[in-house]
Formats: C-alpha cells, structure tokens, sequence
C-alpha cells in the first residue's frame, strides 16, 4: 500500500461521549488517501472497545494503547512517530471535522508549496441541550502565503498574543487547524512535561522550522466546549505548564523583538488566567485557600514585573478591572469575582 497523502493523530481520553462522532466525521473525509492513529492513553472508560470495533471495519483506522495514562503529549508524539502519511494533522477526540477539511489543507499546501496550513475552526458551546457555534475569524484571506520573513514577523505574533492588553483572543495557537509537512511534523515533539496549553509551543517550533506556511479563511474544525472541558474546569498544570511553555518560547525568540515584546502581554493575560484557575469547577481549594494561593502566586517577582507598566484606565472596564486587582494585588477581590461574578455570566 502507497503512504497516505495525510496521517492524522487523534489522543483518546474520557472521551467515550463524543468519540464515535469524531470517528465518523473523520472516515467521511473527502480525500481518500489517509490513515487516522488513535492513541489511547489508557482512557478508563468505553472507548478502547469503541475504536476496536472501528478498527475492524475501516483498514485506515490504526490504534496505538498506552499501558498506563502518560498525557495529551506524549499520546501525540507516539502518534506522530508512527504516521506514514506526506502531511501530519491532529484531531481531539471530543471534537470533529468538517468533511472538506483536509482535502482542502492538503490542495493548499500543495498549490502554495507549503510546509504548514491553518484554517478557521468553530467553536461548539454545548448550551441548554443545543449548541451554539461561532465561526472564529482567522485575520487572513485564502492562499495568504507567509515566507520565513513574514512567519517570523507577522505570523507568530499574531499567535502569541495581540499588540496590547486585550480580551480578544489572538490566532489560536490550537494544533488541530493545522496541518504539517511530515518532515517538519516529526522534528519536533510536544514536551510531556508541559500537560496544559501544549500547543503553541509545537506550532511555533513548527513554524519557525518551515519555508513557508499558508491561510485558509474557511470553517472545517468543530472546537467542541463541554462540562468538561480542560478549559472549562480547574487544572493542577497552571500556571507550571504555562510558564514551562512561556520560558521555552522566550528562549526561541532572541533575536526576534516583535515576538519577545507580544510575550509580556501573553504572559500577563496567562497570569490572570493562573488565578480564574484556582476558582473554575473542579477546584479542590476553599473560597480562602485560593485567596492565599493567589496572593502568593501575584507577589512573585516574575508576575509584579509584567504587571508594573500597565495602566488600567487606558482599556475598557471590565479588562482594566482584572489588570487593577492584579497589578495592586488585591487577590480577595480577584478570587471572589472570579468565583461568583466574571465565570457566571
């Protein structure tokens, strides 16, 4: 059998909900020449037997079990050493796909003589038995082609953060939308040490390694939001994964001064998302020990440096209201909004 044109890595974890809809929007690909690797990181719930049964009626399915449990990443990195296929992309296994998806990347990466393309997701908020879905704009039309100068200079930036404090969000840097030259692919490895907001860290990697990327300003991935979503309930990885992530990309970044001045306002933006941590479900701290972690967490001297410079007044309120209580300090107040007002509404 001849390399599929595309491998795609799928890590299987507490998924079992929502994997037979990932699996059946990926099989129903229009491009044919591809193999999906499905890598159960010992999920303890139905879906080892799920991806059996899949496995024994599509030959391009190919499962990958992991003894114990060892993470989003490394589930990834095995992934990514067995694939076969020219390009490599990624797909969470509680989320799905668009049929053109990767016919589409594919066809790009070939016409511009990519290394890497990205395309627009959807956001999925599960909402009263429905869901609602947002198109999430992606800043670039069709066939935008970016040499090494422009990865360099507008690309990445525009991945870590925007040029100031802002609640907008900047160009996801969310795996899945993109897809990856294999040799590009296979030089990197997510690091298994970082188990939260891994991604960006590969992508970059990934970018600053390739000739050329290109945009596709069009919706194929469903990012699907649930109860329990990683975002959306308290992680023992924050805010040690995101400084893990942030001290790897400042070090990639010497000589590259757009890029080290848009990490002061991700890290600022990661440091307010440290302490909404502390207060999200799952949290196993009362009201007052995630005020003393938080105290303890702003009066770093890391995290009082990246607040110093900030004037709030200059940013609409409910942002400057974060950047005040952060910059002073006051991590009662934070805490409580945090739990009762900013995640309630």
């Amino acid at each position: 059998m001849s390399a599929p044109k595309v491998s795609v890595v799928i890590p299987v974890y507490r998924c079992e909900a929502y994997l037979q809809a990932c699996i059946d929007s990926l099989l129903a690909q229009t491009l044919r020449e591809m193999e999906f690797i499905f890598v159960n990181d010992a999920s303890p719930d139905d879906s080892m037997s799920i991806l059996r049964r899949n496995e024994a009626l599509d030959a391009r399915i190919r499962v990958i079990a992991f003894p114990e449990n060892r993470g989003v990443s490394a589930a990834r990195n095995a992934g990514i050493e067995a694939a076969r296929g020219e390009y490599i992309g990624f797909c969470d296994s509680d989320d799905w796909v668009e049929p053109q998806m990767y016919e589409r990347l594919y066809a790009l990466a070939k016409e511009k003589d990519a290394q890497i393309t990205f395309c627009r997701v959807f956001k999925d908020y599960e909402q009263g038995g429905g869901v609602r879905s947002v198109n999430v704009p992606l800043g670039f039309d069709t066939g935008t082609r970016f040499d090494r100068a422009a990865i360099r200079d507008t690309l990445v930036p525009a991945m870590l953060s925007k040029e100031t404090d802002s609640d907008e969000l900047p160009l996801s840097g969310y795996t899945p939308r993109n897809l990856f030259a294999a040799p590009v692919a296979k030089a990197h490895a997510f690091r298994p040490d970082i188990r939260y907001a891994e991604d960006l860290l590969y992508i970059v990697e990934c970018m600053l390694d390739c000739s050329a990327a290109a945009a596709l300003d069009e919706a194929y991935y469903h990012y699907r939001f649930h109860a329990g979503s990683v975002t959306k309930r308290y992680s023992p990885h924050v805010p040690d994964s995101h400084d893990k992530s942030n001290d790897a990309l400042d070090a990639l970044f010497g000589d590259l001064p757009q890029c080290r001045a848009r990490m002061i306002v991700r890290r600022r933006k990661m440091a307010v998302t440290a302490v909404r941590n502390l207060c999200l479900p799952g949290s196993p701290y009362g009201f007052m020990e995630r005020v003393r972690r938080a105290r303890a967490y702003m009066r770093r001297e890391d995290v009082r440096a990246w607040f110093a410079p900030v004037r709030p007044l200059a940013f609409p309120p409910r942002l400057a209201l974060r950047l005040l209580l952060m910059k002073r300090r006051m991590a009662m107040t934070m805490c409580a909004l945090f739990t009762y007002v900013f995640d309630r509404v």
